[in-house]
């Protein structure tokens, strides 16, 4: 049996190697090598209902490297998280927050409602039918990418094709 000591020592050089591995650069979070090459499709946004707004568009990666999505932010709202949603066992539909999406090579992410989305937090007055409004979209690889949403009824969203157009 292990002292106390050891048991410290242990935890110790543990600690070390998780903080040594957070650290590590893209290739050795799961990305891979290559380059990303992203291509963001045009935005809609719903008209807020309690207080907050789905965001549509498609992200497609044209390069040879995967990327992954880290975050949104927009002056039009308090925050743009990424959520999907899910349907529970007891058949509930319910919003999962995630923290981000890969973003794979040769391939199109989809954002649209009733799976995976951006949910546009309590909203300002720019976002209100008609209205336009601009979102930056934050890459683990790649530079931000700003778009403008442009702001319509939610059952016009929802019938979308995940790509910006109705």
């Amino acid at each position: 049996m292990r002292s106390p000591r050891a048991h410290r020592r242990i935890a110790a050089v543990v600690a070390a190697l998780a903080v040594a591995l957070a650290g590590c650069g893209a290739e050795d979070a799961g990305l891979g090598s290559g380059t990303p090459d992203l291509h963001v499709s045009p935005a809609r946004s719903s008209a807020p209902v309690a207080g907050a707004s789905q965001l549509v568009l498609a992200i497609e990666n044209r390069g040879d490297g995967d990327d992954r999505l880290v975050g949104a932010d927009t002056h039009a709202a308090i925050a743009v998280e990424v959520h999907r949603t899910v349907v529970e066992d007891d058949g509930r539909a319910v919003m999962r927050l995630l923290e981000d999406i890969v973003l794979p090579a040769g391939g199109t992410v989809r954002f649209q409602p009733g799976g995976l989305h951006l949910m546009v937090v309590v909203p300002d007055e720019r976002v209100v039918v008609g209205g336009t409004f601009e979102v930056t979209l934050r890459f683990e690889r790649s530079a931000p990418i700003t778009v403008t949403a442009d702001v319509v009824e939610l059952l016009d969203l929802i019938e979308t094709d995940g790509e910006g157009s109705g």
